[in-house]
Formats: structure tokens, C-alpha cells, sequence
């Protein structure tokens, strides 16, 4: 019994924790982000975000391609939870909770082309009170009083496209990837362009960490053990609608406090990403400027991610 045991015990543990660099076709992660992770005693503007994600690999071998799909939802506040009057509050009350379906193709010259679609719900049916104040009851910390003046329930559908290709690549310990980003719907319409500067040791695009691609099923596996680089990613956002400042597109309703979005957002992302086997993590920092003229202050927050990888 005890032989059999042992030799569960060791099965269990390869199939866990040896290399497994073949045929990994799904993948499930975890994404949190939250100004809290920064340590910093305010809690503004975008204040919470909850992602989960599920990957699988495509079986077409004339190239890779990977189906995901999301649920998520965001928390966004003004710069004080004392803000309950119109006056007071800087940045409108929001929540936004979603489901999203995006789809990767990876071509030559270590290029990718991802688009998707997203349903999506602002206001108070997006639960971001709800979830706000019972999170913040749990740990003992003050609600934010002004909910009552959040944007209106509005059901809205995106449309989202990115490409990314690398133009740089010295001795595959550092890369200049160039990436584009572009959504269009009733909820978000907007521009964003910029590039990831990667120092380390990392895999091609296909078959990255940075682009959550390390799903395969055989076909266009990553080659290396692991993956440990750190990145930097500047952009900027051009905004032509915004929902969770504006209301919804045709539906604003009445007695929410909205607000006109900045023309240009500027962001500037941090990171550094580990992935060996069947797993990966990703630890970033993100600083933005204003969404909106009427923020008193810019805005920062951390985020942390956990991803796990099956046959």
C-alpha cells in the first residue's frame, strides 16, 4: 500500500510540476487589479477590477490561433468616498461588467492580430456597488457615500481589434514590439498606440507570457523552459466615447453626475512576467493621466495575474 501511495504521490507530482512544453491546449487565469496593491491610503477613480479567462488553442496548424473568453468587471469612484454631493464628485461612479469573446492569430514576422467582441452592463446592474461595499464592509473599510449619483444601467456591445508585430530584436534578450489597439461600440470608442520594450529571456509573440500565448497544441510550443523578462509599455489613449464617464450611448438616464472625457489619456505600464511549465504569473504597475478634465489627480494601480495550463 504504501509502494502504491509513493508511486501516486510521484505520478501526481509529473504531471504537475515537470516540464510539460507540449500539447498544453487550455488555459484558465486569474487577473486582479486594484489601486490598493500600490499601498497607497486612497482608493480612487479606478478602484477594482476582477478578470477571469479561459484559453484553448486552436487545432489549425496553418497557424496558430487561440480562442478566449472573459467575464469580467470594474469599479470606478471618485477621489474621496466622503464625495456624496454633485460638487464633490471629481470622477463619475461606475461599474462595468462584461463578457468577452476574443480571437488570436499569430502570422510571419512575429505578428498578431486579435479581435473579439464584448456584452457589457454600466450602472447599477453591473453589481459595482454591491461589490464595493461588501468588500470594503469586510475589511473593515468606509463605503464610498455618493453611489446614488453613479451612471445609469445601460446594456451595451464593443467591438475590439489589436495588432501587434515585433520591429526590434537584439540577440532575443531585448525587443521593441509596436502594438495598436482599437474599440468601437456603444460603450467604448477609442485608439490606443504604443510599444512594448522587453528585456530578458522570453519567447516569440506566439508563444509568450506578454501575450498570453503560450497555449499550444504542439504546434508553435514554446521552446524555452521558461520565461523571465521584465517590460515596460508607454501609449496613449485617444477617447471618443467613454460610457463609464458619459452614460450609456442612448440610454443616460436622469440624476447621474457625468462627465466629458479627456481627448488623450497618457499611460505608462510596468511589468514583469514568469512563466515555466504550466504556469504563469505577471506582476504590473500602471500610471495614467486624467480620463477627465475635472479629476483632481491622476490616477495609479497595480495588477496581478495567475495563469494555469492543461492538455
Amino acid at each position: 500500500m504504501k509502494l502504491l501511495l509513493t508511486i501516486a504521490c510521484f505520478l501526481l507530482w509529473q504531471v504537475c510540476f515537470t516540464q510539460q512544453t507540449k500539447s498544453l491546449r487550455k488555459e484558465f487565469s486569474f487577473t486582479s487589479e486594484n489601486d490598493a496593491f500600490l499601498l497607497q491610503i486612497k482608493d480612487a477613480y479606478y478602484s477594482n477590477g476582477v478578470f477571469l479567462n479561459f484559453r484553448i488553442a486552436d487545432t489549425s496548424r496553418s497557424q496558430k490561433k487561440i480562442h478566449a473568453f472573459e467575464i469580467g468587471q470594474k469599479i470606478f469612484t471618485p477621489v474621496s468616498r466622503k464625495a456624496e454631493t454633485i460638487n464633490e464628485i471629481d470622477r463619475p461612479y461606475c461599474g462595468y461588467l462584461f463578457a468577452r469573446y476574443t480571437q488570436l492569430n499569430s502570422y510571419k514576422n512575429d505578428a498578431l492580430l486579435q479581435w473579439g467582441s464584448s456584452l457589457g452592463i454600466i450602472g447599477k446592474a453591473s453589481l459595482g456597488e454591491a461589490l464595493q461595499n461588501s468588500y470594503h464592509k469586510l475589511f473593515g473599510f468606509k463605503r464610498f457615500e455618493g453611489w446614488k449619483y453613479q451612471v445609469r444601467n445601460a446594456i451595451g456591445i464593443d467591438l475590439q481589434l489589436s495588432y501587434a508585430q515585433t520591429l526590434f530584436n537584439f540577440q532575443d534578450l531585448f525587443k521593441i514590439v509596436p502594438l495598436g489597439e482599437a474599440s468601437l461600440g456603444t460603450h467604448f470608442t477609442n485608439a490606443r498606440a504604443g510599444a512594448m520594450l522587453v528585456i530578458g529571456t522570453f519567447e516569440k509573440n506566439k508563444s509568450s507570457v506578454l501575450f498570453n500565448t503560450r497555449v499550444n497544441t504542439g504546434y508553435a510550443a514554446p521552446t524555452r523552459k521558461k520565461e523571465l523578462f521584465v517590460y515596460a509599455y508607454p501609449s496613449v489613449l485617444l477617447q471618443v466615447y467613454n460610457a463609464s464617464l458619459q452614460g450609456g450611448l442612448f440610454n443616460k438616464g436622469s440624476g447621474a453626475v457625468l462627465a466629458t472625457p479627456e481627448t488623450f489619456v497618457l499611460e505608462q505600464r510596468l511589468g514583469i512576467c514568469f512563466a515555466r511549465d504550466r504556469f504563469s504569473s505577471r506582476i504590473e504597475f500602471t500610471h495614467q493621466s486624467k480620463e477627465t478634465a475635472s479629476q483632481l489627480n491622476t490616477q495609479s494601480y497595480g495588477s496581478f495575474q495567475l495563469g494555469f495550463r492543461m492538455f
